[in-house]
């Protein structure tokens, strides 16, 4: 089902003929819609993104956890934490 350009053309004339004088208050209706269904996407998406990277976060802390399962901090010794660490000592490996 094809529309044409004449058939485009008649039907936009219709149009005018039947809604010529509330036109510009349909349009303005059309785009008051359109505009707030944008916000709502737009709303959705922001809401999916938090959501998402709040998951991310929740998952690095769990997989942090598992390789450090007494916190970060006991995981790197300095030499105040360790009097065995000799100062000449080279703690990067």
């Amino acid at each position: 089902m094809n529309i044409g350009t004449t058939e485009l053309i008649v039907i936009l004339i219709l149009g005018l003929f039947l809604y010529g004088k509330r036109l510009p208050e349909i349009t303005r209706a059309l785009g008051r819609g359109y505009r707030a269904f944008k916000e709502n996407i737009n709303g959705i998406k922001n809401d999916l993104t938090r959501q998402v990277v709040d998951i991310a976060k929740e998952v690095e802390i769990k997989e942090a956890n598992k390789i450090y399962p007494f916190g970060q901090a006991a995981a790197t010794e300095t030499k105040e934490d360790n009097p065995a660490v000799k100062s000449g000592d080279n703690l990067a490996g």
